[in-house]
């Protein structure tokens, strides 16, 4: 029994579909809405990729190719905790009935749902026992794990729910799939390159201001004792100020103000820096870098997946799969 083909749904700017294919996988087409996501898509992946199908609410089974996996980062705001947590009495919160219809009618053999950590324990935990309810009359055995970006290789603390779904039919020991390992994180400074950043930029007068705002728990900083550690993370905020060491924070579509520190001089957290804090190489930054904007990179980069977890999910999944069909093998 094997996987080959998998379709992405809410694809955004392909950050999962990148993450399957370097599994081996093959995308036969993706789903998403925004005009100006899709055209970062093409370029990152090629402008001759697969058909972009559109609105998943409008989509049939039947219209679609036959594909082995599903997989769809789905709208998250409904669920965050820096949001209004509506849930399901908003509408961004129905996609989720949407994809288990298609799930019904396309019979993938497994997929790949991810969302914001807060969908765990949204609406006193009710929220994910629906959703977890809704697979399962969908056909599928399904598990989920709260994962850390960081704990896959980027050095972003990034936590999201990762739902893993089988279909039932296929009577697989599903016991016997591993969630990924924890793995070092690189280090941060090999992700901070972009030379076009530059501090010149930067209002610094505004930083300033920013620093002497009363309601701000760094105000007993002043700039020089940032600029005098190297790679310090500087996340601004509405009342206060975040620092970070080793790491970035979540990168979010709604948030402006990361800085760092290089050279003992400030700057900002561009959008390309922010596709490689996700999982993109470098090679895919360039090919965006200079064509996108970093304003619609920073916000794309934010709504993404990260590449690195994708990836070792479907290596795992693979790994299920091909212990089904051969065995498994013993080491001795």
């Amino acid at each position: 029994m094997q996987i080959n083909t998998f379709f992405d749904f809410c694809s955004g700017i392909g950050a999962g579909r990148l993450g399957l294919e370097q599994c081996g996988l093959t995308c036969v087409g993706h789903s998403d809405t925004s005009r100006l996501a899709d055209t970062t898509y093409r370029i990152l992946h090629g402008a001759d990729v697969d058909k972009n199908y559109g609105n998943l609410k409008r989509l049939k089974g039947q219209e679609l190719p036959q594909f082995d996996v599903l997989i769809a980062g789905f709208p998250c705001q409904t669920f965050s905790v820096i949001g209004r947590q509506e849930g399901f009495s908003d509408d961004r919160g129905q996609i989720i009935f949407h994809l288990s219809r298609l799930l019904r009618e396309t019979r993938p053999k497994c997929f790949i749902l991810e969302n914001v950590k807060g969908l765990v324990t949204h609406d006193g935990g009710k929220t994910i026992k629906t959703i977890l309810k809704e697979l399962d009359e969908s056909g599928y055995i399904t598990s989920y794990r709260v994962i850390s970006s960081m704990d896959c290789g980027v050095p972003q603390n990034r936590q999201r729910v990762y739902f893993i779904g089988f279909d039932k039919t296929l009577n697989l020991d599903v016991t016997r799939f591993n969630w990924p390992q924890p793995v070092q994180p690189p280090q941060l400074k090999d992700f901070l390159i972009d030379e076009d950043n530059y501090p010149s930029e930067i209002d610094i007068q505004y930083f300033l201001n920013y620093l002497k705002n009363p309601t701000n728990i760094v105000r007993k900083y002043s700039l020089n004792d940032f600029l005098n550690e190297e790679y310090l993370i500087l996340d601004t905020r509405m009342n206060d100020m975040r620092l970070y060491r080793n790491k970035v924070p979540t990168l979010r579509a709604q948030r402006d103000g990361i800085f760092y520190v290089r050279d003992h001089k400030l700057h900002y957290l561009s959008g390309y820096e922010a596709l490689m804090l996700q999982g993109f190489p470098k090679a895919y930054a360039d090919r965006v870098k200079g064509v996108v904007s970093n304003r619609h990179l920073l916000m794309q980069a934010g709504n993404a997946m990260t590449v690195n977890v994708i990836q070792m999910l479907g290596t795992q999944i693979i790994k299920l799969f091909e212990e089904e069909q051969y065995g498994t093998v013993v080491k001795i």
